[in-house]
């Protein structure tokens, strides 16, 4: 019996000296949570997509949240999520307005949760929170150095801006604006209006100002591409398809793109969201897994035309 058992127990003890190795390099999965301001914005969809990518390439297991455009209800999912047992691991979090999630990015803080922002920044939080994004001021100017390098002898302007309290709106908008400032008064900005990222809004906003103002603008500016879109069915159904009002956007998304191609767009900002998005991940994954701390990343917009296009 004893020279039978022999064999098996050895081979036992083989198999388990083998799978301790192995058992002891693997630790438990990572739990992220992903928090959008507003999942039904084009822009948000992409960095969605990315995301998943990017959290199947690092093998870690990612979770969204949409803020709905809201910023109590983006409040409540964050703190649902830090406070539950287990809490997620790390947030990344596209804020849905700069001030008024600081009460619960300050108790991620506090809990020791690890977090980034992307795209959209937090101001006057209890510590300094990385964030991955372009500058939205450069990214501003760029649109308004369009409009002055291809109107040097002056336009007038209808800008067409992101959601207040924001910081991509607020930033953006300033860019525009100091760039026109700067380049003189021949450079108008005829009226200055919000319509929320959204390109219904941005639609009913330029059917008014072109029924409203005596001359149609030369250029729309409008803060992201959905509102660009807006502006480009704006100004067909204001009747302003002869006027040759020119449209510019920022994102670069797909459908932008494909209006630039067409000529119907005149150029878009890439502020390349994916790279945005995957930067956030990675250095999040890289503070769980190796404690490393985690520094901000600046993208850079890039100016996107018909002739930059394959």
């Amino acid at each position: 019996m004893k020279t039978l058992l022999r064999p098996i127990v050895l081979a036992m003890l083989s198999l388990g000296a083998l799978a301790t190795p192995c058992q002891a390099q693997q630790e438990p999965q990572k739990t992220i949570l992903v928090s959008l301001s507003n999942a039904s914005e084009p822009f948000m969809t992409m960095l969605r997509a990315e995301a998943e990518n990017e959290a199947s390439r690092l093998n870690v297991l990612v979770i969204f949240e949409d803020g709905k455009g809201d910023s109590a209800q983006q409040a409540n999912d964050l703190e649902n999520a830090i406070s539950k047992k287990p809490s997620v691991d790390g947030i990344v979090v596209a804020p849905n307005d700069v001030y008024a999630l600081v009460p619960a990015i300050d108790l991620a803080l506090e809990k020791g949760v690890p977090i980034i922002t992307v795209d959209r920044r937090i101001y006057g939080a209890s510590k300094p929170v990385p964030h991955v994004g372009i500058d939205n001021v450069t990214g501003g100017r760029v649109l308004a150095q369009w409009v002055v390098h291809n109107f040097p002898n002056g336009a007038r302007i209808l800008h067409l801006t992101g959601q207040p309290g924001s910081s991509t709106g607020i930033e953006r908008a300033e860019g525009v604006r100091d760039e026109l400032r700067e380049a003189g008064a021949k450079y108008q900005i005829v009226a200055d209006v919000p319509a929320n990222w959204s390109r219904s809004e941005a639609q009913t906003a330029t059917e008014r100002q072109l029924a409203f103002l005596k001359q149609p603008p030369e250029v729309v500016i409008a803060d992201n591409d959905d509102m660009a879109m807006g502006a480009l069915q704006g100004i067909h159904l204001g009747g302003a398809d002869g006027s040759g009002v020119k449209v510019v956007g920022f994102d670069a998304l797909p459908f932008a793109l494909a209006k630039l191609r067409e000529g119907a767009l005149s150029a878009t900002v890439d502020q390349q969201g994916g790279q945005q998005i995957r930067l956030a991940l990675q250095r999040l994954v890289d503070k769980l897994r190796t404690g490393k701390d985690m520094e901000s990343a600046k993208v850079d917009p890039i100016l996107v035309t018909a002739d930059k296009l394959n």
